[in-house]
């Protein structure tokens, strides 16, 4: 076994048996078993496709398709997602009037900026 393999299946006992210990301590403080130790603090909440896409139309300040949107999300936060996916959730927004405007077919633009500036009638 080369010392890799052996470093690996140490780490992999090592793991096992802390986990039982840790399960074992919240048996006996009587907490469920997938209750976590440590819950998530308010505020720390991952951002959503459309929180991260408004992100990418406010530094570019120009209009962009979804396809791009979806590159870019990718690239930049490492998010993969469907194009339809975010598209009809860019488009739900567009249709509420909140933050986003679709100035074409599956391209979007924030309300607020020069390029894609939309009034309301």
């Amino acid at each position: 076994m080369k010392k890799e393999d052996v470093k690996e299946v140490i780490l992999q006992i090592l793991e096992l048996q802390l986990d039982s210990q840790l399960r074992a301590i919240r048996c006996l403080q009587g907490k469920p078993e997938a209750e976590a130790a440590f819950p998530r603090r308010p505020g720390r909440r991952r951002q959503s496709l459309v929180d991260l896409s408004v992100q990418i139309l406010t530094e570019t300040r120009k209009p962009m398709h979804v396809n791009a949107l979806v590159q870019r999300l990718q690239q930049r936060f490492g998010r993969m997602t469907d194009r339809d996916t975010l598209s009809s959730a860019l488009a739900k927004k567009a249709r509420q009037g909140i933050l986003l405007h679709q100035s074409a077919p599956a391209t979007f633009t924030l309300i607020d900026s020069k390029e894609g500036r939309h009034e309301k009638t």
